[in-house]
């Protein structure tokens, strides 16, 4: 099953990702990295001119909270000697229900950069800190 799932939006952890585990299904999740957002690429005086200002992760108050759990990430990030996009796509195929994702590179170091997560190892207590970080309000 493919559905839009990511650290910021995690409603199918409510009822799709365990119906695929009951039922020994794959769950792909698209747009993992928010929209760019979940990559670390953003700071506070990123002027964002795109698409992305009408998505509410890229808005106000919201948007500067966001940008806090991302530094949380990219301490983790640090520790592993590396990228913030990594960590995220490797706790994404550390659950038990994603075999793949689609994080939707356009240009080929994005691919190269994506692909330097599968030598990302998480740690039980990474997984759970990252969970606490982005744990639902």
């Amino acid at each position: 099953i493919q559905s839009g799932y990511n650290l910021f939006k995690r409603e199918a952890e409510n009822d799709l990702i365990p119906f695929c585990a009951k039922h020994q299904i794959s769950f792909i999740p698209y747009f993992p990295l928010a929209s760019g957002l979940l990559t670390g690429k953003f700071n506070k005086d990123s002027i964002i001119e795109d698409g992305r200002s009408k998505n509410p992760l890229f808005q106000g108050e919201v948007y500067i909270r966001n940008l806090e759990k991302i530094e949380s990430l990219r301490s983790i990030a640090n520790d592993k000697q590396a990228e913030v996009s990594s960590i995220v796509l490797a706790w994404y195929l550390a659950q038990n229900t994603i075999d793949t994702v689609i994080p939707g590179a356009k240009k080929p170091e994005q691919v190269l950069r994506n692909l330097k997560a599968l030598e990302v190892e998480l740690t039980i207590e990474e997984m759970q800190e990252i969970n606490q970080i982005f744990k639902t309000e």
